[in-house]
Formats: C-alpha cells, sequence, structure tokens
C-alpha cells in the first residue's frame, strides 16, 4: 500500500510531527507499505526553518525528518503560502521578495497544493496529523 502523510500541527506546540515521524518510520520498516512524500500545512510548516534551535537536551525533530528524507528518499513538503507567512523562504523566492537570504533547511522544498492533491490522486491512504 502506498501512503502520504499530511502533517498540520506545529512541531513545538503538539506532537503531530512526532507521530507521524513514528508512523512513517514503521510504514519504512515494512515490506509490504511504501511513503510517498509527507506534505506540512499550516503550522506545521516550521519545522522547515533552517533557524530552529534545539535545546540540546531535547529531541531534535527537525533532524530526525531530514535524515529519514536523505535515508530513504522520501520528499519534505511545505506548503509555500503557510510557510511564507511565517518567514520560511527557499533560495529562490529570497530573490522574488529581495530579501537577503532564505531560510529554508535542507531537506525540505516548497510546493503549492497542487502537491497534496498529486499525493492524494496516487496514493492509496493519506493519513492526516493535527
Amino acid at each position: 500500500m502506498l501512503y502520504a502523510l499530511f502533517i498540520h500541527g506545529s512541531p513545538f506546540q503538539t506532537k503531530a510531527c512526532h507521530s507521524a515521524l513514528t508512523f512513517a518510520t514503521t510504514i519504512l520498516a515494512s515490506k509490504e507499505h511504501q511513503l510517498k512524500g509527507v506534505f506540512f500545512y499550516q503550522d506545521s510548516v516550521v519545522i522547515g526553518n533552517r533557524f530552529n534551535q534545539n535545546p540540546r537536551d531535547e529531541f531534535d525533530i527537525q533532524a530526525a525528518w531530514q535524515s529519514l528524507s536523505k535515508d530513504h528518499g522520501i520528499e519534505l513538503t511545505l506548503c509555500i503560502a503557510a510557510a511564507v507567512r511565517r518567514g520560511i523562504i527557499s533560495e529562490s523566492e529570497s530573490k522574488r521578495y529581495e530579501l537577503e537570504s532564505a531560510s529554508l533547511a535542507p531537506q525540505f522544498q516548497l510546493e503549492g497544493l497542487g502537491t497534496l492533491v498529486s499525493f492524494m490522486n496516487d496514493c492509496d491512504k493519506i493519513i492526516s496529523f493535527k
């Protein structure tokens, strides 16, 4: 079965990103299931801010997602509208808005809701985490 994950909740105020990471890890460990990608929406997009600084004694959820993406080739997509509204800007967007630097963390990409629709069309199940 082919899955995609749709995450809404803030990585710092809810357990949505943590629960989704556990679910994603379980899917990837399975031989009969696959994970196509992850779409971060609303406040969950702050996970893609490269300027996030985690306290050293806390689990680094951003690094865990980045590692999962690198190790398994999983697409980590942030909703571009939600991300830009929260100051998460890619290199191309920083030029467009005439800003000095980008804030998008490695392994994450900015895309529109069309990517979510594509996940919905291509996957057997979309699992939502709030």
